[in-house]
C-alpha cells in the first residue's frame, strides 16, 4: 500500500467517524436541531435536490453568498471543495481549476497552455467572465468531466451562475452599500448595488439589477518611467491596482400559461483596472510594491443578449436558448524584462531601453441550444431521457503591438544590420489574427430505473469542431523589415464522448453512486514568427474520470455528509511552452497525467442557533512519462495544485431582544504548491509557494427589512502568494508574485422592500 493510499484511507476514516460524534452530541444535550435547507439545482438539466443527484456537486445560494460576503469568485472559492483560483485582481480573468487539473504556470491568463479547463455558464450560455455575484439565485459547481451535457471546456468541471428570474407575484427590490478598507490601502473602497422587480401584468414581469465597485487598490508601482526611451527617471504610483466596475442586467419574462414562458435578458459588465495585483518584494524591498516600469491599465467589457423559451407538459419539457455574447479587452503590459532577459540581451545595451505592449482582444459568439427531456408524466415511468442540439460560432480578433521607445534611433546608430528607419517608429513587434471557431453537437442521456433503489444512466455527445484563421500576421521590423507575413489555415475534428453512471439508494437518505465520464478540450493553432513545423499546432486533450461517491442525510435532516474518491486519466495534456527560435508563448502537448483524490464535505445543524460546515480534499497528481520538450518529467507535480485543501465554517445566531444577530466565520487552508513542471528536476524556473490559512469573521444584524454587517476578511493579515511570473524568463526585476488581499475591514448596509 502506498503512502498516498494510506493517507486517503486515514482521511476517509476520520471524516466518516466524525459524523456520529456530532449526532451523539446532539442527543446527549437534548437539543432539537432544525433540518438543513434543501438546495434544488438544475445541473442535470432537471430540478433536483443535491442529495438526489448522483454526482459530486456543490451549490451556493444567493442568500448564502450574501451571508459570507462573496461578491465575486475570489472569496466564494473558499467554500467550494477542490476549487482553486489565482486571484490576479481585476486586470485579468482569474485562472480557476477543479480537481487539480492544471499544468500551466501560475501567471493568471497570460499563458496557461490551451483553452479554459472548466466551462463557465451564465444560465445556459458559456461565458468566460469573473462575474459579479449580484441578484444571483445560486451558483452550481460540478466537479470532474462534464463532456456529455456541457461539451468542450468542461474537462475539469462546470461553473454555472443561475440568475434570479422576474416574477409577477409582487413588486420587490433591495438597495445595498458597502464600504471597506484594507491595511495597505490609503483610500476607502465602496460597492453599491440594487435590485428591482416590477410586475407589468398578470403574465409579464420586468427585473433590473446593477452594481458599481470602486476599489482603491493596495499595490504600489514604485519604478514607473517618467519619459520612456529618453531617461531612466522614475516615479511612484500609490495603490495602482484600482478597480472600477459597473454591471447591469435587465430581464423581461412572459408567462401566458403555466406550460409556456419566454424570457429576454441583457447583461453588461465594464471593468477598468489600474494595474496588476502583483508584487516584487525582493527588488523593491516592499511587500506590496511592484517594480514594473509602466502602468498596466486594462479595460474589460462583456455583454450578453439572451432569449429563452420553455414549454412544459405532462410528458416532455422543451427548452431553447439563443445568446449573443461580446467581449473587448484593451490594455498594456510592461515587456522590458522579457525582451532583455529572454529574447535578446542586446536590447539592454540601449541605456534607456524599455518596452510595452498594447493589446486589443475582441470576440463575438453566437450560441444556441435546444433540448427536450422527459417529465414525471412520461411513459414508461421507469425511463427518463434528455436529448439536445448545440451550435456555437465564435469570432476572435487579436491585435497586439509591442513598442520600444527610442530604440529605433539607437539601432540605426549602433547596429550594423539596421541601415535606416524601418518606417514603423517605436513599433518593435506586431501580431494580428482573426479566427473563427464553429461547433455543432448532439447529445443525450438516458436513465433506467431498474427499481425504486437502482438507476443506471448512459450518456453520449457527438461533436464537430472547426477552427479557421482568415488572417494571421506578424511584423518584426528590426529583423525582417516593414513587411508583414500573413497566412491562413484551418483545422477540424469530430469525436464522441461518453458517460456511464449507476446509483443505488440504500435508504431515502443514503445513496452510493459510481461514474465513468469523459471530457475534452479542443486543440488549436499557435501563432507567431519563426515557428517550427512541430510548433504550429497542438492537439486536443482528453480526460476520463472514474469516481465512487456517496450522499448521506442523517439525524432527521440535521447532518449532511457527502464525499467521493476518484481517479482521472488525462492524455495529451495541453501545456504552456515557448518556441525554439523566437521564444514566444505557445502551447504544446505532454503525453499523460494522472490525478487521484478524495473529497469530503459535511454540514451539521448542531442546534437551532449553531450550524457547522466544512470540507477537505486530498489530491495526488503527477505527470506520467517524460516530456523534455516542455521541461516536464515523469512524476512532476502539477503547478498550483495543493495536496491538501480544507475549509471550516460556522454560523451562530445570538438571541437578542429585537431583530436577529448572527456571527459567522470560516478558516480556509491551502497546502504548498509548485509553480512549474519539472519540480523534481533541475528546473530553476520552478518555485514552491508556501501554504497559507485565511480566516474571515462577520457580525450580521437584521431588523425587519434592514440589514447591517460588520466584517473582517483575512483577520490575521496573512501574507501569501497565489501565482508567480518567473525570474527565469523575466529576470530579478521583471518577476512578480500575485499577492493575496491583506486584512480588510468593512461595513455593509442593505434595505429590502
Amino acid at each position: 500500500m502506498t503512502k498516498y493510499n494510506k493517507k486517503l484511507i486515514a482521511l476517509a476514516i476520520a471524516a466518516t467517524t466524525a459524523v456520529p460524534v456530532v449526532v451523539q452530541a446532539q442527543d446527549s444535550t437534548q437539543q432539537q436541531s432544525q433540518a438543513l435547507e434543501e438546495v434544488v439545482v438544475t445541473a442535470s438539466r432537471r430540478s433536483e435536490s443535491i442529495q438526489e443527484i448522483p454526482y459530486n456537486i456543490t451549490a451556493v445560494t444567493g442568500e448564502a453568498l450574501e451571508n459570507i460576503g462573496a461578491d465575486d469568485l475570489t472569496k466564494m472559492v473558499q467554500f467550494i471543495p477542490g476549487m482553486q483560483m489565482i486571484d490576479a485582481g481585476p486586470r485579468s480573468t482569474g485562472l480557476v481549476t477543479l480537481r487539480g487539473m492544471n499544468v500551466g504556470g501560475l501567471e493568471a491568463s497570460e499563458n496557461q497552455g490551451g483553452k479554459d479547463i472548466i466551462s463557465r455558464y451564465v444560465n445556459d450560455t458559456p461565458l468566460l467572465i469573473d462575474f459579479k455575484l449580484v441578484d444571483i439565485e445560486r451558483v452550481e459547481v460540478l466537479r470532474g468531466p462534464q463532456g456529455t451535457l456541457y461539451g468542450r471546456g468542461a474537462m475539469a468541471g462546470t461553473l454555472r451562475y443561475i440568475l434570479n428570474k422576474p416574477t409577477t407575484e409582487l413588486t420587490e427590490g433591495s438597495v445595498s452599500t458597502e464600504i471597506y478598507q484594507n491595511s495597505e490601502s490609503d483610500g476607502i473602497s465602496s460597492e453599491v448595488s440594487g435590485v428591482f422587480n416590477l410586475p407589468l401584468s398578470d403574465t409579464l414581469a420586468l427585473r433590473f439589477s446593477g452594481t458599481r465597485v470602486d476599489d482603491a487598490g493596495f499595490v504600489d508601482y514604485k519604478n514607473v518611467l517618467v519619459e520612456p526611451g529618453v531617461s531612466n527617471d522614475e516615479r511612484t504610483i500609490d495603490d495602482a491596482n484600482t478597480e472600477e466596475t459597473n454591471s447591469a442586467r435587465v430581464s423581461l419574462r412572459w408567462e401566458p400559461t403555466e406550460e409556456f414562458f419566454a424570457q429576454g435578458n441583457y447583461y453588461v459588465q465594464d471593468s477598468k483596472a489600474g494595474g496588476r495585483q502583483a508584487v516584487n518584494p525582493a527588488f523593491t524591498g516592499d511587500d506590496f510594491a511592484s517594480a514594473l516600469r509602466y502602468e498596466e491599465v486594462r479595460e474589460n467589457k462583456d455583454s450578453l443578449l439572451n432569449v429563452e423559451f420553455g414549454y412544459n407538459s405532462d410528458a416532455i419539457e422543451i427548452f431553447s436558448t439563443t445568446s449573443l455574447a461580446e467581449y473587448e479587452g484593451i490594455g498594456n503590459r510592461d515587456q522590458t524584462d522579457l525582451l532583455c532577459v529572454d529574447i535578446w540581451s542586446g536590447y539592454c545595451d540601449f541605456p534607456e531601453f524599455s518596452a510595452f505592449t498594447v493589446d486589443d482582444n475582441q470576440s463575438e459568439s453566437l450560441v444556441h441550444e435546444t433540448r427536450v427531456l422527459s417529465t414525471d408524466g412520461n411513459s414508461p415511468d421507469w425511463l427518463d431521457w434528455i436529448a439536445g442540439v448545440y451550435y456555437e460560432e465564435t469570432d476572435t480578433l487579436l491585435d497586439a503591438r509591442e513598442y520600444t521607445p527610442g530604440f529605433e534611433q539607437y539601432a540605426i546608430d549602433n547596429l550594423s544590420w539596421i541601415s535606416g528607419p524601418t518606417g514603423t517608429g517605436d513599433l518593435e513587434y506586431w501580431h494580428y489574427s482573426d479566427s473563427t471557431f464553429e461547433e455543432r453537437a448532439v447529445y443525450g442521456e438516458t436513465t433506467f430505473h431498474a427499481n425504486d433503489q437502482l438507476q443506471l444512466t448512459v450518456g453520449a455527445r457527438y461533436f464537430q469542431q472547426e477552427e479557421s484563421y482568415a488572417y494571421d500576421c506578424y511584423l518584426l521590423p528590426f529583423y525582417t523589415g516593414p513587411d508583414a507575413d500573413c497566412d491562413a489555415g484551418s483545422g477540424e475534428i469530430d469525436d464522441t464522448v461518453f458517460k456511464l453512471n449507476a446509483a443505488y439508494d440504500f435508504t431515502d437518505d443514503v445513496m452510493l453512486y459510481a461514474t465513468m465520464a469523459e471530457g475534452f478540450r479542443r486543440g488549436g493553432t499557435n501563432i507567431g514568427p519563426q515557428l517550427l513545423d512541430s510548433e504550429t499546432a497542438y492537439k486536443s486533450d482528453t480526460a476520463v474520470n472514474y469516481e465512487l461517491g456517496w450522499h448521506t442525510t442523517l439525524a432527521q435532516g440535521a447532518v449532511i455528509f457527502n464525499g467521493a474518491v476518484f481517479m482521472i486519466d488525462w492524455k495529451d495534456l495541453q501545456v504552456p511552452t515557448k518556441s525554439q527560435e523566437a521564444a514566444i508563448n505557445i502551447t504544446g502537448n505532454a503525453n499523460q497525467g494522472e490525478i487521484s483524490g478524495l473529497e469530503l464535505s459535511t454540514q451539521a445543524a448542531v442546534s437551532d442557533n449553531l450550524t457547522l460546515s466544512g470540507w477537505v480534499t486530498y489530491y495526488d497528481h503527477a505527470l506520467k512519462g517524460d516530456a523534455p520538450e516542455i521541461d516536464g518529467f515523469d512524476g512532476d507535480s502539477f503547478p498550483g495544485v495543493p495536496n491538501l485543501q480544507a475549509n471550516i465554517a460556522f454560523d451562530y445566531a445570538i438571541d437578542v431582544p429585537t431583530g436577529e444577530l448572527t456571527l459567522r466565520g470560516n478558516a480556509y487552508y491551502k497546502d504548498e504548491v509548485q509553480t512549474r513542471l519539472n519540480s523534481i528536476g533541475d528546473n530553476f524556473d520552478n518555485e514552491t509557494l508556501d501554504s497559507y490559512t485565511v480566516a474571515n469573521l462577520s457580525a450580521d444584524y437584521r431588523l425587519d427589512q434592514w440589514r447591517a454587517s460588520l466584517f473582517a476578511d483575512n483577520v490575521t493579515n496573512e501574507y501569501y502568494f497565489a501565482g508567480v511570473r518567473s525570474e527565469k524568463r523575466y529576470g530579478e526585476r521583471g518577476q512578480f508574485y500575485y499577492v493575496g488581499q491583506p486584512r480588510t475591514l468593512g461595513l455593509s448596509v442593505s434595505y429590502e422592500f
